[in-house]
């Protein structure tokens, strides 16, 4: 690990809706309109021709000479071959990550910049899996790290960032009011980067191209990606690296893109489906099951039109899904296909399944592990069997087998 601070040569700030432009900094939003703001690499930095580690990528994202990993990136492309029998359906298994989450990505890149840019520590506010990668992150580089949570975050994430040794803060309400107490802390205590994963860190954003550098390089083309979204900057840097990408002539086109929202708390997919070219805060009370999702932009809607704007742009879809759909879909992946996910790691599944014409392949970001949220995993998973502890081994087996060929994925 690299620790010599030296700066972010060749990167720029810009703004993502007045385009003004400034050097790199720990500050947040644009000075001349307050909009989010987009990091931005010198156009003459050079692509890796063979790339297959996640730093390899380095030469085209925000980050200087102050690299801070945990092995992230390079995670499996799995086939959904029991699924999807003949199709090209795809799994970005983002929760062998270090972590167990996609935010190892994010919290490399931003606490790399941070170090690079003098920070006296990090902050963030999270539902519970930025939380968990930023202070992990954060004690590998030696800094000081407080994470701002919703009371009610599922334990094991609280207990993920209390072990890194961050400062733990649950405070009552939703994600946003984490996100307004963040942003207090932050601006009475200069110096200090905030790491909370909607727009306030273009850096972290920025990390999420190399899902789709990885993606691509496997595959030789993307058709689709589909991408759990609160705020939406996953969706965001993918289509970032996509566009770098298509500039240099390396891609053709850009991938459809999809952001799935759960339907207790959607305003993207709501403003989507009503035609808008705006979103607007979530007005009726935040509920459901995929809480690491569930954002309702309180206080920064423009972040969720930021998100809408670029599924717009690509011919995506913003789509919100259901709590028994989201159950269906952790019960296919975990008992079809071998893989447990958190609830709103599966929502990409979940919305497949209303949007089956869109163009092959298709990578599903599945981007938490279930273990992050045992509770939830339990409610979508079969009783024990109910045999005698002396029961004839055969009873056992053939039980087993009912059991097996009773399912039915279609």
């Amino acid at each position: 690990m690299t620790t010599v601070r030296g700066g972010l040569a060749g990167t720029k700030l810009v703004c993502f809706f007045c385009s003004e432009a400034r050097a790199p900094d720990l500050e947040t939003g644009c000075h001349a309109c307050g909009g989010s703001l987009v990091a931005t690499v010198d156009a003459s930095a050079e692509f890796p021709a063979a790339a297959a580690r996640f730093w390899d990528f380095a030469p085209v994202l925000p980050v200087g000479d102050a690299r801070v990993s945990l092995g992230e990136g390079a995670t499996p492309l799995l086939k959904l071959e029991r699924l999807f029998p003949g199709d090209e359906i795809y799994v970005k298994a983002e929760w062998t990550n270090a972590t167990g989450s996609f935010k190892d990505r994010g919290s490399a890149v931003a606490v790399s910049a941070a170090r690079a840019l003098g920070a006296l520590g990090v902050i963030c506010a999270s539902t519970g899996n930025n939380a968990a990668s930023v202070s992990a992150y954060a004690a590998r580089a030696g800094m000081p790290c407080v994470v701002v949570l919703p009371k009610g975050t599922p334990a094991n994430k609280i207990i993920q960032a209390k072990a890194h040794g961050a400062i733990v803060l649950e405070v009552e309400g939703t994600f946003s009011d984490a996100y307004a107490a963040s942003n207090r802390i932050q601006a009475e205590s200069r110096g200090w980067a905030n790491l909370t994963s909607t727009y306030l860190n273009p850096y972290m954003t920025a990390a999420h191209a190399t899902i789709f550098y990885e993606a691509q390089a496997e595959l030789g083309r993307v058709g689709s990606i589909v991408v759990p979204i609160g705020a939406g900057p996953m969706l965001d840097g993918i289509m970032q690296g996509a566009a770098l990408m298509k500039a240099r002539g390396l891609i053709d086109s850009l991938p459809v893109p999809v952001g799935v929202q759960g339907a207790g708390c959607a305003p993207i997919a709501d403003a989507f489906a009503r035609g808008l070219d705006t979103v607007e805060e979530w007005a009726p009370p935040v509920t459901g099951m995929p809480g690491s999702i569930n954002d309702p932009l309180r206080g920064y809607a423009d972040d969720g039109t930021r998100t809408l704007r670029i599924i717009r742009d690509a011919g995506g879809h913003a789509v919100a899904v259901t709590d028994e759909e989201i159950r269906r879909a952790m019960t296919e992946l975990g008992q079809g296909e071998g893989m447990a996910a958190e609830p709103a790691s599966v929502t990409p599944l979940a919305a497949l399944r209303k949007l089956a014409a869109l163009p092959r392949p298709v990578v599903l970001v599945i981007s938490g592990h279930a273990l992050k949220d045992p509770m939830a995993q339990a409610a979508a998973t079969e009783p024990s069997l109910d045999v005698e502890p002396d029961a004839a081994p055969r009873a056992v087996t053939e039980a087993a087998v009912r059991r097996f060929a009773s399912r039915s994925w279609s």
